[in-house]
């Protein structure tokens, strides 16, 4: 049955004061003293996640939404479809979103504009392709996390060069699969002037073991029984076949460019995974909610105030 306007004031009520309360439990962790210098990116990495050497063409489409712009990019034999939510002044920095495992179109959509009201532009590519599903096996995964890492590389070339908007930087903002792509990309992109990674860790072949999300366990599970294997075996594949996994990738971060957002009761991406992606990143800022992979949700306006201050604190006008 419908609430009452006094019922309503009242549930609004609990709910800030809950969020209040959730807020003063955060922690926060600063940056070490003393950060350890980025490795040199090996040859071979980067070669991984290199750009076709053809130049990036765009097909843009008008919409009808003020500031809002669709369109295509194709470089080489890659192509992508991409959103960007421009702010009114062309000058301000790009905040690039990388997409999360599952869909997730409208919260996309939502964190672009939140973003766009915090003073930068946004921008994100439609995902590569669908993760976790049959018949993809340790190999297929490993191609997909890298076509998603490239086509993401295609969007910021494009982005640097494009007469559509004057960014004086750039940024990235990733949650969950996307935050742990986000690791890879701020390995092998050092134009990134600040990297925000939320709700990911490192260890992707344990992650695929342990993780409570749908898609994961029912993939894991298929495996299992497809194959005939156990997870002995299938470790011993994932082991072998990600070499896209932030713990591999992040000693060639800089560590002062990089805010973790990780929560604390994440049954996705638990604990020893986001403290072994804050080792591999040489202990950067953190920032610990007590919430799970999902309800870290309600915390979504807090998150990204905390990613925008830091990306100003990014900003080469501000050093």
């Amino acid at each position: 049955m419908p609430y009452t306007a006094s019922e309503g004031r009242g549930l609004r009520r609990a709910l800030a004061f809950a969020l209040s309360t959730l807020l003063a439990a955060c922690s926060y962790v600063p940056p070490p003293a003393w950060p350890r210098e980025a490795l040199p990116l090996p040859d071979d990495v980067a070669a991984r996640y290199a750009i076709p050497p053809e130049p990036v063409e765009a097909r843009l489409d008008p919409t009808s939404v003020a500031g809002l712009v669709d369109g295509e990019l194709i470089c080489g034999d890659q192509k992508v479809r991409f959103h960007m939510h421009q702010n009114r002044n062309a000058h301000r920095p790009v905040v690039l979103l990388v997409p999360i495992l599952a869909g997730g179109e409208d919260l996309m959509r939502s964190i672009a504009r939140r973003i766009v009201d915090r003073g930068y532009h946004a921008a994100w590519c439609e995902r590569a392709g669908s993760a976790m599903r049959a018949p993809q096996r340790g190999p297929q995964l490993e191609q997909l996390f890298q076509r998603t890492v490239i086509q993401q590389r295609m969007l910021l070339a494009w982005l640097r060069d494009s007469s559509a908007l004057h960014p004086q930087s750039f940024f990235a903002l990733g949650v969950s699969m996307g935050g742990i792509i986000s690791s890879v990309l701020a390995a092998v992109e050092p134009r990134l002037e600040g990297t925000a990674i939320c709700l990911a860790g490192a260890d992707l072949p344990n992650i695929v073991l342990d993780s409570d999300e749908t898609r994961v366990a029912k993939w894991r599970e298929w495996r299992l029984t497809e194959d005939g294997i156990g997870k002995g075996s299938l470790l011993q594949e994932l082991q072998a076949s990600l070499l896209s996994d932030p713990g591999r990738l992040g000693p060639f971060v800089d560590t002062q460019s990089v805010l973790l957002v990780h929560a604390t009761l994440d049954e996705v991406i638990r604990r020893p995974h986001q403290d072994l992606l804050w080792e591999s990143l040489g202990r950067p800022r953190r920032l610990l909610f007590p919430l799970g992979h999902t309800t870290a949700a309600l915390a979504i306006d807090p998150i990204l105030d905390a990613a925008t201050s830091f990306f100003r604190e990014r900003e080469p006008s501000a050093t």
